[in-house]
């Protein structure tokens, strides 16, 4: 009887007698290579920018630790007027790194609060109240920033370089209307080609906001010195013809503040 050759089926691996040669190594071997290319390759490169480090209440409460009781009393009232709402617009508006000017600084509380939300700010502060200018000092150097304050007036103070942006935070409407278009100018003379320059003021729209501003205003600071506030439109046209373009955010408050702020790049 003759036999017959059987087919293979193909459904059946075929064994190939130089598989053993070709063997791919243990997973033991496998994860030791592995290792060892991992090992061998360059770190990742590092973020360009750091994240927040420190932002709203907690930054808030940082600078009162280092303000005395008076201070702290009057930073409380700022900071329930600008909340960390208000705060964080401007903040988006700022460069998160570079020199920048802050006019009219006071006890430095918003130097400090820019501060703290991107320690790769380089802050000055000028101010003409040489007591408030040395507050600000303790503060800055109680949270370890990095900052510096003058003593002076914002429109001829001696200050080395170009700055990367400014702000002028609830200043311009105590400046004499006169005056204003002079501060603008100066700063903008300040700013590095396309530097920013962000304005927080009052807006004269709604009437009641204002009055309501106005009123405030004048427990603070008495009832002798004048108040030139500008509707916003008048500060947008006033910064265009600087050589500004200018940009405008409306901040709703749950208090009636006519807030606007005004980011200006300059040209």
């Amino acid at each position: 009887m003759r036999s017959q050759a059987t087919q293979a089926d193909p459904a059946t691996p075929r064994l190939d007698p130089t598989a053993a040669a070709e063997a791919p190594p243990s997973s033991r071997a496998s994860r030791l290579l592995r290792a060892i290319s991992i090992a061998s390759q360059p770190p990742p490169p590092a973020p360009l920018y750091a994240p927040a480090e420190v932002y709203g209440r907690e930054a808030i409460a940082n600078i009162a630790r280092h303000l005395p009781p008076i201070e702290r009393a009057y930073a409380k009232v700022r900071f329930s007027i600008l909340r960390p709402k208000l705060l964080s617009v401007m903040d988006l508006l700022l460069p998160d790194q570079g020199r920048i000017l802050d006019i009219g600084c006071g006890f430095g509380l918003f130097a400090a609060y820019f501060g703290q939300t991107h320690p790769g700010r380089r802050i000055t502060g000028v101010d003409p109240d040489g007591r408030r200018i040395e507050m600000a000092r303790r503060v800055a150097s109680g949270l370890g920033l990095d900052a510096q304050f003058v003593t002076g007036d914002a429109r001829d103070v001696e200050l080395e370089g170009r700055f990367d942006a400014a702000y002028v935070l609830d200043v311009m409407h105590h400046i004499p209307r006169d005056d204003q278009r002079t501060l603008l100018a100066a700063l903008r003379d300040r700013l590095a080609p396309r530097g920013v320059l962000v304005v927080k003021d009052i807006t004269t729209a709604p009437t009641f906001g204002l009055k309501f501003t106005e009123l405030l205003d004048r427990v603070m600071v008495g009832w002798d010195e004048p108040l030139a506030y500008r509707h916003h439109r008048e500060w947008g046209e006033m910064l265009t013809s600087l050589g500004f373009h200018v940009r405008m955010v409306r901040v709703p408050d749950v208090l009636p503040y006519p807030h606007v702020v005004i980011a200006a790049t300059k040209l």
